[in-house]
């Protein structure tokens, strides 16, 4: 009688038994159990399953036999977002699924990388740029331009400014782009004049002779210069190495060319043959044979005519 009632008991044991299929890590495992539930199972055949791994069916399912559970281990993928870097444990997913799993949302403009659709890697990084747009308005200044005009009434190489002018003022819309919270770009999608500008006016001189002694005298140019007289304690020769007489002329060759034949209101007609240290800009010195001329002529403001 023991024996039978052992033959049954046995018999009811292996009838109860349930034979599941379990993959896990790319293998797949039969297993026999006598557990009632996935996540017992699963336990008996030595599975450890982790916080953010996946099993399907899940762990508090039944066990039916002949069922499979599949086993998704989880891995880590970092999102680069808002300054901050977080690590999301996740199974099998694209890049939208680990954002869903982040909470994060995403604006219209932002850019995410890789793509939305593209599947995750474990360790790989998903960074996403915060993209925002910003139309702006700002004033600018409209510089003005400078007209030249003939005047009649002027020497040959003298101006005055006849109007100064102002600039104008206008007004644009811009959009600006962020990235991060970074200005990237800034583009103008829109102008306006409010203010036009006034253009500068200058004159210039067109007469191009005068009238000395009974001479007419054509010049290309005319200076109003600082002239001052040097005489013979100076030396006998010029810095060109002409001999030094009435009519040699120091001048800045930056302003006046070495060589230029000259008429000077007040003392004549003059050669530019010397230079010296201390000519520079519209000075001039005026050679006098002696020097109680150069104590007449002093030190004077005159008009130096280049002739042509």
């Amino acid at each position: 009688m023991i024996t039978l009632i052992g033959i049954l008991s046995w018999g009811a044991v292996v009838y109860a038994t349930d034979e599941i299929r379990i993959s896990v890590d790319g293998k797949e495992v039969h297993h026999k159990t006598l557990k009632g539930t996935v996540e017992e199972a699963l336990t008996e055949a030595g599975i450890e399953v982790k916080a953010h791994d996946q099993v399907t069916p899940g762990l508090k399912s039944k066990v039916k036999d002949g069922m499979l559970v599949v086993v998704e281990r989880a891995f880590p993928v970092h999102v680069v977002a808002d300054g901050d870097t977080t690590t999301i444990y996740t199974t099998a997913t694209n890049v939208r699924g680990v954002l869903k799993k982040a909470s994060l949302s995403l604006g219209e403009l932002d850019r995410v990388s890789p793509e939305l659709d593209a599947e995750v890697e474990p360790g790989c990084e998903i960074r996403v740029t915060r993209v925002r747009e910003e139309l702006i308005t700002e004033k600018y200044d409209i510089p003005a331009k400078t007209e030249r005009k003939p005047d009649s009434t002027l020497n040959k190489g003298q101006q005055k400014v006849v109007r100064q002018g102002s600039p104008g003022e206008g007004v644009r819309q811009v959009k600006v782009v962020y990235e991060d919270g970074k200005e990237v770009s800034r583009k103008t999608i829109k102008e306006q004049v409010v203010r036009s500008p006034v253009n500068r006016v200058i004159a210039y001189g067109t007469i191009s002779t005068i009238s000395r002694g009974g001479d007419v005298i054509r010049y290309r140019k005319v200076i109003q210069a600082r002239a001052t007289a040097y005489g013979p304690s100076a030396g006998k020769y010029t810095a060109t190495g002409h001999r030094v007489a009435r009519g040699v002329v120091a001048v800045d060759p930056r302003v006046i060319p070495l060589g230029s034949r000259l008429y000077i209101d007040g003392y004549g007609y003059g050669r530019a043959l010397d230079v010296g240290g201390a000519i520079k800009g519209n000075r001039v010195d005026l050679y006098f044979p002696s020097d109680a001329e150069c104590h007449r002529w002093g030190v004077r403001y005159v008009k130096v005519y280049i002739l042509q």
